[in-house]
């Protein structure tokens, strides 16, 4: 029973992340449409929304909404504004800048943040294994932002500092929800942080467009609802109960999947190039996050 649990929720991490990584591909067709990364992000998280309440109804959320403290809910709204509205407001501009590759990489590194702001905040102990990761993660981002190329890092500099942004705003979500998940449930916090989101970018979209000037055609229609079904809903419900089967660390080993998956459908879908030293980044990116999360910090058994 056990390892049939444990089977299964590595599956759903593995199946989320690869999801995910999909995400920079169907921004991409969006924009190759015509859709700006605005309309992109906030139709997204608006429309995100409602599938989110479902899940949390589903999972029985609501039923515990009594033991809601306030403040609790101000935080999962906070985590949410932070995360979801100005980080997600981010990567999409990032992936005009930038290849979805790229993207995906350097959005990898929030684990290692969330260490940074472990040991920063007191959270964890400083290790010497622990800055060997750390160091080795940002020596993969200099590799795939393109150190070795004046003219890759030019081309690459202003979008990976907007995607690093919003891989430090992951980072915050991710221990906001540590923290508070386990008394709300993962999809009451999920509901509360998206729909704070999903209502600030409502605003923000009405105040800098009015929906009743949004048009898309049917083909870019088709292109979001991929997003947000494919890329947005399913793989963070997927990798949230994954979690919750096989707990953070061995998620994170599995989530490992990620980066190359992106790469692969870059190259195949959006016939972006990948440079050797790019390439290396990666898997140097991928590895310090794997020794980061199995080896480098002691007391979390697999």
């Amino acid at each position: 029973m056990l390892r049939r649990r444990l089977w299964m929720g590595s599956v759903f991490v593995v199946l989320g992340a690869i999801m995910l990584a999909g995400k920079g591909i169907f921004a991409k067709q969006l924009y190759s449409l015509g859709v700006d990364f605005e309309t992109v992000a906030a139709t997204r998280s608006a429309l995100a929304v409602p599938g989110f309440a479902i899940i949390a109804f589903l999972s029985g959320s609501f039923r515990r909404e009594v033991r809601l403290k306030p403040l609790h809910a101000a935080a999962a709204i906070g985590a949410g504004l932070i995360c979801y509205y100005l980080g997600s407001m981010a990567n999409f501009y990032a992936l005009t800048l930038i290849d979805a590759s790229v993207e995906r990489a350097l959005l990898f590194t929030y684990p290692a943040l969330v260490v940074l702001l472990s040991v920063i905040l007191g959270l964890e102990p400083v290790r010497r294994s622990t800055l060997l990761a750390l160091v080795t993660t940002f020596g993969g981002i200099a590799l795939v932002v393109g150190i070795d190329s004046a003219e890759v890092l030019n081309a690459n500099i202003e979008g990976a500092l907007w995607v690093f942004f919003c891989a430090l705003t992951i980072a915050i979500y991710f221990l906001v929800s540590a923290r508070l998940s386990p008394g709300m449930g993962s999809a009451m916090f999920t509901l509360l942080a998206m729909g704070a989101a999903g209502t600030a970018f409502s605003v923000h979209y009405e105040l800098r467009h009015g929906w009743l000037n949004l048009s898309m055609s049917t083909e870019a229609w088709i292109w979001l609802g991929a997003l947000i079904l494919i890329a947005t809903i399913i793989p963070l419900s997927l990798m949230a109960e994954g979690v919750r089967r096989i707990g953070s660390q061995r998620a994170a080993f599995a989530s490992t999947i990620g980066p190359p998956a992106a790469a692969v459908m870059a190259v195949v879908f959006l016939d972006e190039q990948i440079t050797v030293f790019q390439l290396l980044g990666i898997l140097v990116v991928v590895g310090s996050i794997v020794y980061l999360e199995v080896i480098a910090r002691p007391g979390r058994s697999l």
